[in-house]
């Protein structure tokens, strides 16, 4: 299937460059780092540490806020960097298979991040009760952020030539969702910031809670993202 093939090529070439190991050292350091720093906040306590884990994973949140757009920067933006864009446009693939591909192979790697922190609630286990269903949902809003991240990523990847505006860009598009999500309560666009900010959809998963309205939220639009990244590849191929 043409998805897979284009996904599982980008993987490959993602983890034969420094980009992508470098990206996991920077996460793996990063995460470690918050992990120590919720184990010496509860050094002597008794209960559960888990709740504090899960909820320290805020900092986690912003860490992936600035690596998962150095991930996405490559999508198609590096494809015209090398001379290779033309070639992806006048294959017999469809818009949506090419689409796929690069937001699987983008997704893949984040997990991988993802998948590198799961040691640490293992250690917790050994130390201390863990709530699985407070884990599994912090882990969930996670999962689905980089899908959100990649999305918007591989979107944005496809409006640029340079690598390098890609990462800024879409950078910057993650902090203006996540600006919008933190004025104060009497701010005038507060209810907004509440309906659209990416703070206020994530949160609750890291408190355990996991809400159907920040799901579909979180779903809408990574789907909204892949739509319009399949226009601009038609777009693409029908004006040249």
């Amino acid at each position: 299937m043409p998805t897979w093939s284009i996904a599982r090529r980008d993987v490959i070439a993602a983890f034969t460059t420094p980009l992508a190991w470098l990206v996991l050292a920077c996460w793996t350091l990063l995460t470690n780092g918050l992990f120590a720093r919720t184990l010496d906040g509860v050094h002597g306590t008794s209960g559960s540490h888990l709740p504090l884990y899960v909820e320290s994973l805020d900092l986690g949140v912003l860490f992936l806020a600035l690596l998962a757009p150095a991930i996405t920067m490559t999508s198609f933006a590096q494809e015209r960097t090398q001379g290779t864009m033309q070639l992806l446009l006048t294959a017999p693939i469809r818009e949506h298979h090419l689409v796929l591909g690069k937001f699987c192979a983008a997704l893949a790697v984040l997990l991988v991040l993802l998948a590198a922190t799961l040691v640490q609630p293992l250690i917790l286990m050994f130390i201390s009760a863990v709530d699985l269903p407070h884990l599994l949902a912090g882990y969930l809003g996670l999962a689905l952020e980089c899908a959100f991240f990649a999305a918007l990523g591989v979107w944005i990847s496809l409006l640029v030539d340079s690598p390098i505006a890609a990462y800024v860009l879409t950078f910057g598009a993650i902090a203006v969702l996540f600006l919008v999500g933190i004025p104060e309560r009497d701010a005038w666009m507060y209810p907004l910031g509440q309906a659209i900010g990416l703070g206020p959809r994530l949160e609750p998963f890291l408190r355990g809670e996991v809400r159907l309205g920040n799901v579909a939220y979180l779903l809408a639009m990574t789907s909204a993202f892949l739509v319009m990244a399949h226009s601009a590849i038609l777009a693409r191929r029908i004006h040249g």
